[in-house]
């Protein structure tokens, strides 16, 4: 049972509460989006009761183990902690601080779309962290006993994966054996060596044992490193190594065998910025407004922040536009089209932007405030700011 207690861990993040909870009571309605509308408010509040009530551990813990030939000494441990299991693995699934001061930060969610029909339903919530780290994920829901919201499984736009499939590929890998293997591979006939090394590769996965890994890895032959399953495996661990050189290879290998797909375009669109390759930052977000389902702000401003980086300033106001049209109530629009406008020197504009940052959001944009920030600091000696703040201040 070492391997086993090892990867499955009994500290939970934040305190469970096993009392029954009336999600429908708690919402004060009984429709599905006012009833979900409250789970997401409780996870933004830290707790996740309304969460824990809303998920069927049965029905999901069946959706898990059908991932792959998961041994019965792991299915028995995670049964038994899967409550303590799901939580963890769910904040461990959002993205990681970029520094040391954003760790600890508090991840909040807002459903930015809803559609329901005949007792069915798909929702998208947002969340956001320090650093403007973003994750999206895609609740597939349905109305249970008692007309409540049920959760049955979601897409995490992050980690490129339904979060059931992550706990199960983590369960795979705690003792992974040649069934196991070959039961998530879709090589023809895999042979005992090929099952052999790849489950070495599982195993410094579970490890983190980077030399390992790469030591089996570089050894692999084209059938085994062409899988689908190696593929992702060898993406998600070099991304989270934050190894550029191995992770260029890995997203090289990623788009040969997963052309054009939404599900990875989140994580590309944060590399390619990364590696100051906007214009595919660019395409990535589009394609995961596509695969979403939905445009929303922040992919917007995004994709302004990205052609102002091109020094396409025209194209970065229509994107920071479309974000301030698609959703009004966005702080991040309006900062982002008060950054394009300046970059572009339509200073008039920028005092449109403005306004709405003082009026809706509760911001003073004086001298002082701009000084301290190298792109908005060249606005203060021009004349349509120092008319817009003197009619400001004497309003």
């Amino acid at each position: 049972m070492n391997a086993v207690n090892r990867f499955l861990t009994l500290a939970a993040a934040l305190v469970l509460c096993t009392m029954p909870v009336d999600v429908q009571a708690q919402s004060g309605d009984d429709s599905l989006r006012a009833q979900f509308e409250a789970i997401v408010d409780g996870l933004n509040d830290n707790s996740f009761r309304l969460f824990q009530e809303a998920l069927d551990q049965n029905a999901y813990t069946a959706r898990v183990f059908g991932t792959g030939l998961i041994t019965d000494e792991v299915k028995t441990a995670f049964t038994a902690n899967f409550w303590p299991e799901i939580e963890s693995g769910f904040i461990a699934a959002f993205p990681r601080p970029q520094t040391q001061g954003q760790a600890g930060s508090e991840i909040t969610g807002a459903i930015i779309a809803f559609t329901e029909e005949s007792g069915q339903a798909r929702a998208i919530v947002r969340y956001v962290s320090a650093g403007y780290r973003y994750s999206y994920h895609a609740y597939d829901l349905q109305r249970g006993r008692g007309g409540r919201v049920q959760i049955i499984d979601w897409f995490d736009y992050y980690q490129s994966e339904w979060f059931s499939k992550l706990l199960g590929d983590g369960l795979l890998r705690v003792t992974p054996g040649q069934s196991s293997v070959a039961s998530v591979l879709e090589i023809p006939r895999p042979t005992n060596a090929q099952l052999f090394q790849v489950g070495e590769l599982m195993k410094s996965v579970r490890d983190r044992n980077a030399k390992r890994y790469f030591q089996i890895y570089e050894g692999l032959d084209d059938t085994v490193l062409e899988d689908p399953y190696v593929v992702e495996m060898n993406y998600h661990f070099c991304r989270m190594l934050r190894d550029p050189v191995r992770l260029g290879a890995a997203v090289s290998s990623l788009l040969a065998s997963f052309p054009g797909d939404p599900r990875f375009s989140l994580g590309l669109s944060e590399h390619y910025v990364q590696w100051r390759r906007f214009e595919e930052a660019i395409v990535e977000l589009e394609r995961l407004a596509d695969g979403l389902g939905q445009t929303d702000g922040v992919i917007e401003s995004l994709k302004a922040t990205a052609a102002m980086a091109l020094g396409e300033f025209e194209r970065a106001q229509a994107f920071a536009l479309e974000a301030t049209r698609v959703e009004e109530g966005l702080e991040l629009a309006w900062w982002t089209l008060l950054r394009t406008r300046t970059a572009a020197e339509d200073y008039a504009g920028a005092t449109e932007a403005m306004t709405q940052l003082e009026d809706r959001f509760g911001h003073l944009l004086i001298p002082q405030k701009l000084q301290r920030d190298r792109f908005l600091k060249v606005l203060i000696k021009q004349q349509e700011y120092k008319d817009w703040r003197a009619a400001r201040d004497q309003a």
